[in-house]
């Protein structure tokens, strides 16, 4: 008697919780919120059966990227590095529909302790706003890093 194969165990990566940062999946130019001016551009893909998330980011004269995933512990977890070596590992997750993620930065990375924030917010438009801003005295007061607006890139339409 021939025995049927068992079946296939389903994706490891598709709960409603896996899917919490697709938002931020596409090809973008990127720039300034506030004046509007380039600030780069940038290739955010799913990999890895759904699990990650890898972004690809370039400016001028500037590349680096990141690894993101929901991990084992339910939080986000994203990994940057980029051509000047810089290493920063920021966690978190969804707060009141927001992506906000924290790294908590040490030397010899910085010359004192440093907290790092990004909060990524879908706009209804399909645009994404990343805000960043900082933090020397363990997260009582904040300041500005940058403020990016992420506008997906529109297909390129040839006509004869």
């Amino acid at each position: 008697m021939i025995q049927a194969a068992p079946p296939s165990p389903p994706p490891a990566c598709t709960s409603a919780e896996h899917r919490q940062f697709d938002v931020w999946v596409g090809r973008w130019n990127v720039v300034d919120a506030k004046t509007g001016k380039p600030a780069g551009s940038s290739v955010i893909e799913k990999l890895y059966g759904g699990c990650v998330l890898r972004e690809n980011w370039t400016e001028p004269g500037f590349a680096g990227g990141s690894l993101n995933i929901l991990a084992a512990d339910g939080r986000w977890h994203q990994t940057w590095t980029d051509q000047n070596g810089a290493l920063r590992e920021f966690v978190g997750g969804l707060v009141d529909g927001k992506m906000v993620l924290t790294a908590d930065m040490r030397p010899p990375f910085v010359a004192k302790p440093r907290l790092v924030r990004m909060t990524f917010t879908p706009n209804p438009d399909g645009s994404v706003r990343q805000f960043s801003d900082f933090s020397d005295d363990g997260g009582k007061t904040w300041s500005f890093r940058y403020d990016y607006l992420y506008q997906p890139l529109k297909p390129t339409v040839f006509r004869h």
